[in-house]
């Protein structure tokens, strides 16, 4: 028994041609020519059922492509005769739809669980590249404080060199003025100065 469409302008957007289902009787449209029957491809609430459709209706299919959109669109249609024969899906078709469906949300929570793998991957490679960073950081640090320290002891040996340097040049003129004065006071004298003399 066939169903009446309630809305003539609706037609699925796949359908393909399809056998009488046994125990029905063709119908003729508005027109009066026998309807053909189809059979609804697209996975939708009403994927599997049949329907009957004028023979002279034309259907445009989706342009999606440079193709059809230089094709000329056909002509409208003479009859928009449209009944449903199917009041519901068939079980094959409700498992397939459910079967699509399921593929689907596991597709969906795979790509989801590796997005979330994906993420924290990700955030363990910025804390390990943080980690290094602080580490390397420390490491200038106590380098650094090192080459200070280095630097420092260098610089404290320098002061220690530089001030026994002083007090030798400080020892040596002191006895070079000593010398000069003994050798001043030798020529006036008619001696030779004491520090010429052997010990």
């Amino acid at each position: 028994m066939s169903v009446p469409c309630s809305d003539q302008d609706f037609r699925p957007a796949k359908a393909k041609a399809a056998s009488l289902p046994p125990g029905v009787t063709a119908e003729r449209c508005w027109c009066g020519r026998l309807a053909k029957v189809m059979q609804v491809e697209d996975f939708s609430d009403q994927f599997g059922m049949k329907f009957f459709m004028c023979a002279s209706y034309e259907h445009d299919p989706p342009r999606s492509s440079a193709s059809s959109s230089t094709r000329p669109p056909s002509p409208p249609p003479l009859c928009k005769w449209f009944h449903w024969i199917d009041t519901e899906q068939p079980d094959w078709a409700r498992q397939e739809v459910e079967e699509k469906h399921r593929r689907a949300w596991a597709t969906f929570f795979e790509e989801e669980r590796w997005e979330k793998v994906r993420a924290n991957e990700k955030a363990e490679r910025e804390r390990q590249i943080q980690k290094l960073r602080a580490e390397q950081a420390r490491n200038r640090e106590v380098n650094q404080k090192r080459m200070d320290d280095e630097a420092a002891r260098r610089f404290a040996e320098e002061e220690v060199r530089r001030e026994a340097r002083e007090a030798e040049r400080k020892r040596l003129r002191e006895r070079a003025a000593e010398a000069q004065a003994a050798e001043e006071r030798g020529d006036k004298s008619g001696k030779w100065p004491r520090w010429t003399q052997g010990k």
